[in-house]
């Protein structure tokens, strides 16, 4: 991570492989992103974000800029204008980019309130629970409930006790479900697992994206090994569809080794058409705090229809 302080700068490129901390009138932004390329062989192009066959993806890159300024001693602004990069693809070039996190708030003492597109807070619920974040292995693939809305707002309290309070909400108008829905979430330890080496949340979602659900996720990591679970019972606004879905990871470091492996089953039919079950297993190679090397094997299983896919790629954060 590479930091600068001037009085004065001028921003040439969001495109440089670094990240960078300027003070500009009191604002300070960085410049941040993730560069990643991946091969995959993928059986039956069943499982989302995996094509059929082998393909050569960038998946989930992106580039984006973030700070604050300093009104007062109580308040500053918040911003975060995020965009995902798109694959290497000739059918990309016209359209290059897609919206990720991008708002406008304030903080304070209070915590801190933006307005935007935004991680909805039962989504953030899921702290390090999924070993396989942002690929085909991704608990998103069979448990509903991860979603990244537009024209919401999202409160975040600061801190008590090692507890945090933070809640999503959507109006009407602007609601997928053409009414109003909200998501509230009740953190105890540290998301991150930097100063606790727990982490448990309490979530609810209601008529977010067409979905009512509550969650229970936790992680705990002793020394080198890191184990999670999640627990959701989910139901569609309009009822007809219900069931529960469970995830169970663990992970285990050796020195710039580790092997991973997570379940995933879900009843509800919320995100495949039937019951589904994934298997995945890893292992990463960390070549420091920004590159890692991963190779991953997915098996997903549907009544229908299986699917299962293996991939070796390279991701680098700046």
């Amino acid at each position: 991570m590479i930091r600068f302080k001037h009085t004065t700068i001028y921003l040439a490129s969001l495109s440089c492989l670094a990240t960078f901390s300027h003070t500009v009138l009191a604002v300070d932004y960085t410049v941040y992103g993730k560069a990643e390329v991946q091969i995959a062989n993928t059986d039956t192009g069943t499982m989302r974000y995996a094509d059929e066959g082998t393909q050569i993806d960038a998946p989930f890159s992106r580039i984006g800029i973030k700070g604050d300024h300093k009104l007062n001693e109580y308040l500053s602004v918040v911003f975060k204008y995020e965009v995902q990069v798109k694959g290497f693809e000739e059918d990309d070039t016209d359209e290059p980019f897609t919206a990720r996190n991008t708002y406008l708030g304030l903080k304070g003492a209070f915590g801190e309130v933006v307005v935007g597109r935004n991680d909805t807070r039962f989504k953030y619920s899921e702290g390090k629970v999924d070993n396989f974040n942002e690929t085909q292995a991704d608990m998103a693939q069979v448990i509903a409930g991860q979603d990244r809305l537009g024209d919401t707002i999202t409160y975040t309290s600061s801190y008590w006790h090692n507890t945090q309070f933070s809640f999503t909400y959507a109006p009407k108008d602007d609601n997928k479900d053409n009414e109003a829905g909200f998501a509230a979430t009740l953190i105890y330890g540290d998301r991150n697992l930097n100063n606790t080496p727990y982490y448990v949340s309490l979530s609810h979602v209601d008529s977010l994206n067409n979905i009512t659900a509550s969650r229970l996720a936790g992680v705990y990591r002793f020394k080198q090994l890191q184990l999670g679970g999640l627990y959701q019972h989910s139901e569609s606004v309009d009822g007809t569809k219900s069931g529960n879905g469970y995830v169970l990871s663990a992970s285990y470091t050796l020195d710039k080794w580790v092997p991973k492996i997570q379940f995933a089953k879900d009843d509800s039919t919320l995100r495949q058409v039937s019951e589904a079950t994934q298997w995945s297993t890893g292992l990463d190679y960390v070549f420091d705090k920004q590159t890692t090397a991963y190779l991953l094997y997915t098996d997903l299983n549907l009544e229908e229809q299986d699917d299962n896919s293996v991939a070796l790629g390279l991701k680098y954060k700046f």
